[in-house]
């Protein structure tokens, strides 16, 4: 009886366990369509200010520069969406154009920020990104094990 029981109680604790928790992010779950492209952009400008010590002719530009890259984003994920029905693949051609244009965007967006910087901000500023791409892989890499261990 009293195996049954710790049974019982071991299984109704591993399967509250399981439950989804409202608290916890689900992922695709994108909360930053609550917030205009001009908030994200002010927001983004303000936590480089503080991380770089921008002042505020600096602070504007880059506010404004995060506001068109955030606009041409905001475009992209509509476009992926009105694709997201087809169900046939791009070529490597497209996927090559794709690609090179995104690559052309980022460079432009680098010069961009490197006038806007001084030397020293525009080098802390590349190792924040750096910082920030390692950890966004290292964060896909334990999600890629945990789902690698369910399935």
């Amino acid at each position: 009886m009293k195996k049954t029981m710790a049974l019982c109680a071991l299984l109704i604790g591993l399967g509250a366990n399981a439950q989804h928790r409202p608290h916890q992010p689900v992922r695709g779950n994108d909360h930053s369509t609550e917030l205009s492209t001009q908030q994200r952009a002010s927001l983004q400008s303000k936590r480089l200010t503080l991380a770089l010590g921008l002042d505020q002719q600096q602070q504007d530009q880059i506010a404004a520069l995060l506001k068109t890259r955030l606009d041409e984003r905001m475009e992209w994920k509509a476009s992926r969406k009105s694709e997201a029905g087809s169900t046939e693949r791009k070529d490597g051609a497209s996927r090559y154009t794709a690609l090179n244009s995104r690559l052309d965007r980022e460079i432009a967006f680098q010069e961009n920020i490197k006038g806007i910087l001084s030397d020293s901000q525009f080098e802390q500023w590349r190792s924040l990104r750096e910082d920030k791409m390692k950890e966004r892989k290292n964060r896909s890499r334990g999600r890629r094990r945990h789902q690698a261990r369910q399935g």
